[in-house]
C-alpha cells in the first residue's frame, strides 16, 4: 500500500471514530451548556466593635471548575454589595466534574485567618437558596471570632458547612 493510500484509511479510520464519540458525547448532554448560579446576591455591613467600617475592600472568590473573583469597597455605613454571578457551563452536564462549588468572602488580601468573613463548600450550587436570607442580611463584627456552622439543607439529612464570623445570631 502506498503512503497516501494508507494516509487515507488513516483518515477514514479517525473520522468514523472520531463522529461516533461526538455523537454519545452530545447525545449524553458532555457538552450542553446550562445556567449555574455560583452566588446569590449578598447585601452586608462590616462592623468593628459595632462601628461601621467604610473603604474596606471586600473580596469574593467562587471556584467551581474555573475561578471567578470580584470585589467591592464598603460604603461610609459599612454597607456593600454584590450582585448574583450566574454562568454558563457544561460542567454540570460532564459525569467527571466535582459539582461543588466553593464560596468565600474576605477582607483585604485573604493572608490570613482574620481576613475571612464566609467560607463555604456547597455540594450541588443550586441548594444554596438555603442561605439567602443569611447573604441577604450579611453584618460582619470583625472584632468577633469566625466559628464553623453546620446549616441542614431541607430534606436531606445533609448539611451546608459554614465558617463565618457573619449573621451568628441568626446562625445559631
Amino acid at each position: 500500500m502506498t503512503n497516501s493510500k494508507l494516509a487515507g484509511v488513516t483518515l477514514t479510520l479517525i473520522l468514523f471514530l472520531l463522529f461516533p464519540i461526538q455523537g454519545c458525547a452530545d447525545m449524553f448532554g458532555f457538552f450542553k451548556k446550562q445556567d449555574v448560579t455560583l452566588s446569590l446576591q449578598i447585601k452586608g455591613r462590616i462592623l468593628k466593635n459595632g462601628e461601621p467600617q467604610a473603604g474596606v475592600k471586600i473580596t469574593r472568590e467562587l471556584i467551581y471548575g474555573d475561578t471567578y473573583t470580584d470585589e467591592v469597597i464598603s460604603d461610609s455605613n459599612g454597607d456593600f454589595y454584590f450582585e448574583n454571578k450566574t454562568i454558563r457551563s457544561s460542567n454540570p452536564s460532564n459525569m467527571f466534574f466535582n459539582s461543588s462549588l466553593l464560596q468565600s468572602i474576605y477582607i483585604e488580601n485573604k493572608k490570613d485567618e482574620d481576613s475571612i468573613l464566609w467560607y463555604a463548600t456547597i455540594q450541588f450550587p443550586e441548594e444554596q437558596a438555603l442561605l439567602s436570607d443569611i447573604l441577604n442580611n450579611f453584618e460582619c463584627e470583625l472584632s468577633e471570632e469566625a466559628i464553623t456552622y453546620d446549616i441542614p439543607i431541607k430534606n436531606t439529612g445533609q448539611f451546608h458547612t459554614v465558617y463565618t464570623r457573619c449573621n451568628t445570631n441568626s446562625l445559631n
